[in-house]
């Protein structure tokens, strides 16, 4: 009976071993791919949020001149606004997606003072 606790424990560990390394490997391939796909997908919301907010300035700026007669003066003020509020979302989320970057590395590198979430 003990033979056969050895063996198997044995097969067990390096079992473990090669599933521990595939697991390992595929995260890699993961992280590689992932961050080109990512970076698109993140370009796009980029781009989104510049078209929404200049598109949003500008049908509330016509819709209101053809509510209250002043055209086109509403469409000439809404559409600037749109403008800064669509540029004012894409410098915040190219900050925060820089800022999940930076914590990122930091984790990685084992940074003193920056501390995984998982390890409180």
């Amino acid at each position: 009976m003990d033979d056969d606790k050895g063996p198997s424990s044995d097969r067990l560990r390096g079992f473990k071993k090669r599933l521990d390394a595939e697991r390992s490997s595929i995260e890699a391939r993961e992280n590689k791919t992932g961050g080109r796909g990512s970076a698109y997908g993140f370009g796009f919301r980029l781009i989104a949020d510049l078209v929404v907010g200049v598109m949003a300035g500008f049908f509330i700026g016509w819709g209101l001149d053809k509510l209250l007669g002043t055209s086109p003066w509403l469409l000439l003020i809404f559409t600037p606004i749109g403008m800064a509020a669509g540029i004012l979302n894409v410098i915040r989320a190219a900050q925060s997606a820089e800022a999940e970057r930076y914590l990122r590395e930091t984790r990685a590198n084992g940074v003193p003072g920056v501390k995984d979430d998982d390890d409180d």
